[in-house]
């Protein structure tokens, strides 16, 4: 797997410090409140921020075939933790509206630091976390999910991976794409999500677009470890070593934003290091983003093809 260090999305300091003193997290039910979205918008369309927009778009408008997908937004990381919170948010409604779906008190952001009483595979585990989509076995799976570091892991641990999935499906023979059409997966769970419809078990990997466009690939690595996927093992482990020669690995530090289409892109990270008890634990947050056409950075994707990212 590849170590790459792409470019990232800067958002000046002015730029994030006015996005933090017009917004709150204040939530409406799920979602980020509109009073917030429309002040974010506000902000990012009146203050020189045409490069953000532009370069978001660039990478993760789903109107431009050829965006990367996924995208490293740079905050100052002198800022506070909820100013960063407040300022990522801005950022993430240039796509459409943040939300979350799993309910954590109620915040836009959920997580925290990492711990070894977690699963060690687990969002906030300490171990290795196979390439996966969140909510795959849901109606609606979440079109973008994003990763927000507080503190990186002090052992240097904790890389995040990408993955291209429409890159490793066009590696299948048709006989295999036709195999993961058949709605027979299983993976986990899916009670109790908000935003994302009713739980879809079992699903179909693989449910191609009704207007041509892409696919969508509801993929996670636990699919090869679930018992119930046994007569299509093989299919499913083809896929996924297709999908780790896509893979590409990112480290993060401290205000910077990893935002990644899932319809495009599945995430995962490397093992963490050794836990010292002298150190504080990476913290990490996460929040989703449903997709809305007529958002900035959707509407600013008319620049053109763009580069397929490394």
């Amino acid at each position: 797997m590849e170590f790459v260090d792409p470019v990232r999305v800067v958002v000046p300091t002015r730029l994030a410090q006015l996005l933090a003193q017009r917004c709150t997290l204040q939530m409406q039910g799920y979602q980020w409140a509109a009073a917030n979205v429309a002040a974010a918008r506000s902000v990012l369309s009146e203050n020189a921020a045409g490069s953000v927009v532009a370069e978001l778009g660039r990478r993760l408008a789903r109107s431009a075939a050829s965006t990367p997908g996924w995208a490293i937004v740079a905050l100052p990381d002198r800022l506070g933790d909820e100013d960063l919170q407040r300022a990522a948010a801005g950022v993430l409604s240039l796509l459409g509206r943040p939300f979350y779906s799993i309910k954590q008190d109620g915040r836009l952001w959920i997580g925290g630091a990492s711990s070894p009483e977690r699963d060690a595979a687990s969002f906030g585990g300490l171990g290795a976390q196979a390439l996966h989509v969140d909510a795959p076995n849901v109606q609606r799976v979440p079109d973008y999910t994003s990763l927000l570091i507080l503190r990186s892991d002090p052992a240097g641990g904790g890389a995040s991976i990408v993955g291209d999935l429409q890159a490793a499906l066009a590696s299948l023979s048709d006989a295999d794409r036709a195999v993961l059409r058949r709605p027979v997966f299983f993976e986990g769970q899916a009670d109790g999500l908000l935003g994302v419809g009713d739980p879809l078990l079992p699903f179909p990997v693989l449910t191609d677009a009704a207007d041509g466009g892409r696919p969508w690939i509801r993929w996670a690595g636990k699919l090869l470890g679930d018992s119930r996927n046994y007569d299509h093992l093989a299919v499913l482990q083809r896929f996924a070593d297709a999908l780790q020669l896509e893979a590409r690995s990112v480290a993060l530090e401290r205000g910077q934003l990893l935002i990644a289409d899932q319809q495009r892109i599945a995430h995962g990270r490397t093992a963490l290091g050794p836990v010292s008890p002298d150190d504080a634990p990476r913290c990490l947050l996460q929040a989703k983003v449903s997709y809305e056409p007529d958002a900035p950075a959707q509407q600013a994707a008319s620049v053109g093809a763009g580069d397929r990212d490394v």
